[in-house]
C-alpha cells in the first residue's frame, strides 16, 4: 500500500546567491518523513508564490514554472519505478534516484571493484593471487570497452543490454585479439557482477538471458615416448635450456604442475619402509593432497640439483619464461608440437594411462 507522496517547491529568502536570487528547494515528504535538496533554479524572491510558483506571465516566469512542472513529473515517474520495483519508497531513494547518485553509485566499474575486492580479501584462503588477476585483468578490459565504445569512463549497469554484451566480445575478439575460450572467460566474470546487481534488484533483467556461454573443446598436446627420448638424449649448448628442459621432463614423469614443482623443498620428498621415495604435497590449485611415485629419471634430476644453496629443489624460472624457452627447446629437438609446463602434465597422463592398458 502506498503511503502518502507530496512534493513541494520552496525558497529561503535569507539565502541569496551573489545575484540577490534565491534557490528553489525541492522537498519530498513520504510517510511524514521529508528530504530537501536544491534544485539548478533560482527565483527573485519578490516574485515568488508561496503555493510554489513564479508569479506574472513572462518568459522568465513560463521558463521557470515549466522547469518545476518537469522536476515534479520526473519524481513521480522516479517513484513509480521504486515502487515497482522494491514495493516501497523512501525520500531518501527518490531523492537519490533523481539526482542520479544510484546510477553513479551502481556503475559496471563499480560493482565489479566490489567484486574484486571480495576476491582480494580471499587471497591466500581460497584462491590464489592469479585468480585475482584474471578478474582485474577482466576488469581492465571493461573500462577500456567502455571509454572506447561510449567515450566514458563509467557506464551505469542498468545500460548493461544483450547489445553491450554482443559489442563486448566483439571487441574482445577484434581489437584485443582474444580467442574464443579467452572471450568466454571475460564474459563469465562479467556475468557474475550482472547476476549480483539482479539478486540485489539493482536492475531487474538479466542481459545474459539466452546468450551463450559455452567453451570450445582444445586439443592438449602431449608427448610420445620418441619425442621424450629426443629431449633426455639431446645435447644443449645453453644450461637455461638444459634447466628448463630438465624441469619439463620432470614433470612429464610426475605429473605435477608448474607453481607446485616451484614451490617443492625437501621437505616434500618422503620415503616409504619399502625405501620407495615419494612426492607428497598439497597442491596450490585444490588443496588436494598429492602423493606421487618418484621414477628414477625424476630422482635424477632432483640429485643434479639438490647440491644447490637455495630452499626450493629445482631452479625455476617463470612460468612465462619457461615457456617461452619451451619454444626453442621443441625447435632443437624437432618437436612439432607446442610445448608448454602444461603440456608435462598432459604427458605424464598419456603416458600412464598407455602403460596401464
Amino acid at each position: 500500500m502506498k503511503t502518502t507522496f507530496r512534493i513541494l517547491f520552496l525558497i529561503r529568502k535569507s539565502r541569496l546567491n551573489k545575484n540577490g536570487l534565491s534557490p528553489i528547494a525541492v522537498r519530498i515528504t513520504i510517510g511524514g518523513n521529508a528530504v530537501e535538496f536544491n534544485s539548478p533554479l533560482s527565483v527573485n524572491p519578490a516574485l515568488w508564490n508561496p503555493i510554489g510558483r513564479m508569479n506574472g506571465k513572462t518568459k522568465e516566469a513560463i521558463r521557470i514554472n515549466d522547469a518545476l512542472d518537469k522536476i515534479r513529473a520526473d519524481l513521480n515517474a522516479h517513484h513509480s519505478q521504486i515502487f515497482e520495483k522494491y514495493g516501497y519508497v523512501t525520500p531518501e531513494k527518490l531523492r537519490d534516484s533523481y539526482l542520479g547518485v544510484d546510477i553513479q553509485r551502481n556503475t559496471v566499474l563499480s560493482l565489479f571493484e566490489s567484486k574484486v575486492e571480495q576476491k582480494r580479501n580471499l587471497v591466500g584462503k581460497t584462491i590464489r593471487s592469479t585468480t585475482l588477476s584474471k578478474y582485474l585483468a577482466t576488469r581492465n578490459r571493461i573500462a577500456e570497452f567502455i571509454k572506447h565504445q561510449y567515450d566514458k569512463d563509467y557506464l551505469p549497469v542498468r545500460e548493461v543490454n544483450f547489445q553491450f554484451i554482443t559489442d563486448y566480445e566483439v571487441y574482445l575478439k577484434s581489437l584485443c585479439e582474444c580467442g574464443h575460450n579467452s572471450c568466454v572467460k571475460h564474459l563469465r566474470y562479467l556475468k557474475q557482477v550482472i547476476t549480483n546487481a539482479l539478486k540485489n534488484r539493482i536492475i531487474t533483467a538479466d542481459p545474459f538471458d539466452e546468450y551463450k556461454l559455452g567453451y570450445k573443446p582444445v586439443n592438449k598436446e602431449y608427448l610420445i615416448e620418441p619425442e621424450i627420448k629426443r629431449l633426455l638424449t639431446h645435447k644443449f649448448s645453453a644450461k637455461r635450456l638444459e634447466k628448463v628442459r630438465d624441469i619439463f621432463v620432470f614433470q612429464c614423469f610426475t605429473g605435477i604442475a608448474y607453481i607446485d614443482v616451484a614451490n617443492l623443498t625437501k621437505d616434500n620428498i618422503i620415503e616409504d619402509g619399502l625405501e620407495q621415495k615419494w612426492i607428497r604435497l598439497n597442491r596450490q590449485k585444490s588443496s588436494v593432497q598429492a602423493n606421487i611415485p618418484l621414477l628414477e629419471i625424476p630422482i635424477a634430476i632432483l640429485e643434479k640439483y639438490g647440491n644447490q644453496k637455495r630452499e626450493k629443489l629445482l631452479p625455476m624460472h617463470t612460468n612465462q619464461k619457461m615457456n617461452e624457452y619451451l619454444k626453442e627447446i621443441a625447435a632443437l629437438c624437432d618437436i612439432n608440437k607446442r610445448l608448454t609446463t602444461h603440456c608435462g602434465r598432459h604427458t605424464f597422463a598419456t603416458v600412464m594411462l598407455t602403460k596401464a592398458s
